[in-house]
């Protein structure tokens, strides 16, 4: 059975993907391990999408009409450049729910959905942290991202916290100090970072260097062991909001994620990798479809019969995900994750809390 990948192996989001392949080879190495689905293998083509819509959709059509795949897993922030091909001919999807596309097709599954209404998770996690006064600091020139800054400045004012302003910083224009100096001035005691790690990491230490860090500070992303092996320091303190089992609880679902990374998977050194993780739920449900497919799979009884199940939580690694009826509906359970004082250790303050949608 073959399968295919879009993700951006180039352009600028290529660093943020960079363990999403660890998480697909670790997954369908498990699989192949335990002899396949229905005893077919599994194998699978990839495509560069370069984190573009024309990319995502010249490379679905490489994939589907060239490598005749079986389907694709999209872990990439692009999937609307393909959306509607990959509809109009049946192919199943499974990835990362980051744009509105995600809730409009049948054929396209994830077991989280962001592109929905707003929930009030983050705001109340900040308001029961005693944050008054949030700033928002998103990237500069970034549609997607504009939108999940509207979904926290939502969140904020439903828990009744006053929004101090949005700043936008792009490590290739602005200036780490100025904008450490702005959030100051902002008057915040609370800020949170809706860029990636590389450019947040400068404001922090800006921040840490005029000793002016406000009390709570959080980053849409960063929950990653190798990371923290090279930047712990700099992030002592900062808190992540996760949507699945944070690592640190462990489990069996945690355990065999872990060892099935280090042995298929040994071109990261650590498992413990947000994207990879993923990724390989990700893998994991479009495994689930084949299975739901039978002993003769097609496009049409994969849809079918993943669609039907009502309680997918990848053995463990997810909340129970309702397939049959939560077609994009937005998450709104997180556990939030804390770096420690010392710089070298991920701890769980919050786990499993749940908000409410809000409601334009």
């Amino acid at each position: 059975m073959r399968i295919g990948l879009l993700y951006p192996d180039s352009g600028v989001l290529a660093p943020t993907f960079s363990s999403s392949r660890a998480g697909i080879d670790a997954r369908i190495g498990l699989a192949n391990e335990h002899g396949g689905v229905h005893g077919r293998k599994i194998v699978y083509d990839w495509q560069d999408d370069r984190g573009t819509a024309d990319a995502n959709s010249q490379g679905a059509r490489t994939l589907v009409e060239r490598q005749n795949v079986f389907g694709v897993i999209e872990s990439s922030f692009s999937a609307s450049g393909s959306a509607q091909y990959l509809a109009d001919r049946g192919v199943p999807v499974t990835g990362i729910a980051t744009e509105n596309i995600w809730s409009h097709y049948r054929n396209m599954f994830s077991f989280s959905y962001t592109d929905g209404n707003a929930v009030d998770t983050f705001g109340t996690f900040v308001h029961n942290r005693g944050g008054k006064r949030v700033l928002l600091v998103q990237a500069a020139l970034s549609a997607s991202v504009s939108e999940l800054t509207s979904k926290y400045d939502q969140s904020i004012r439903a828990a009744g916290l006053d929004l101090a302003g949005i700043l936008s910083y792009s490590s290739q224009t602005d200036n780490p100090a100025d904008t450490a100096r702005r959030i100051t001035e902002s008057g915040a005691d609370t800020v949170i970072f809706l860029i990636q790690p590389p450019d947040y990491l400068q404001v922090l230490s800006a921040l840490r260097g005029a000793g002016r860090l406000p009390g709570l500070v959080m980053a849409v992303t960063g929950y990653d062991r190798q990371l923290l092996e090279t930047s712990g320091a700099q992030m002592a303190g900062l808190v992540i909001p996760v949507f699945y089992r944070p690592f640190e609880l462990g489990g069996a679902a945690v355990d065999t994620y872990e060892k099935a990374v280090t042995r298929f998977a040994p071109q990261i050194p650590q498992a413990q990798h947000d994207f990879a993780l993923m990724s390989y739920v990700d893998t994991d449900m479009f495994i689930r479809g084949l299975e739901a497919a039978g002993p003769c799979p097609t496009r049409r009884a994969f849809i079918d019969g993943l669609r039907s199940v009502t309680d997918y939580d990848a053995d463990g690694l997810i909340s129970p995900v309702d397939f049959a009826h939560g077609l994009g509906r937005t998450t709104n359970c997180y556990s939030f994750v804390q770096v420690s004082p010392t710089g070298t250790a991920f701890d769980v303050i919050d786990r499993d809390r749940c908000g409410r949608e809000i409601t334009q």
